[in-house]
């Protein structure tokens, strides 16, 4: 009786013990975001890149560099176009720039051609 005495409690103590190791180890894990939110963050890195590139597109070009001309992104590959151009081809020629920067999938056009 003595024996089972001394056995329940030794594995009464290796559970507990374990239990709070283990409770531990989850208190001390790094917190690391979820898988989506991964993607998400990493979409927004990209995206906020394409628009930064598609910007310095606009600004090489010295028909549009000096129009007030701004990208920005909305979604992962969309882009947003606003501003103001003298003339619809002018819009035009700023569209398809942007529209040739890698990673840009659609671009939705803001500018106000007059």
């Amino acid at each position: 009786m003595r024996q089972t005495s001394t056995f329940a409690r030794l594995l009464s103590a290796a559970l507990m013990a374990g239990s709070a190791t283990a409770t531990f180890a989850a208190d001390q894990a790094p917190a690391t975001p979820a898988p989506a939110e991964q993607v998400a963050q990493a979409q927004t890195a990209g995206d906020t890149t394409i628009a930064s590139q598609a910007q310095a597109v606009l600004q090489q070009d010295k028909d549009l560099a000096t129009l007030p001309l701004t990208v920005s992104s909305s979604a992962a590959g969309v882009v947003v176009l606003k501003g103001a151009a003298p003339s619809a081809d002018l819009a035009q020629k700023a569209i398809k720039l942007v529209q040739a920067v890698p990673g840009v999938k659609e671009v939705r056009n803001e500018i106000k051609v007059g």
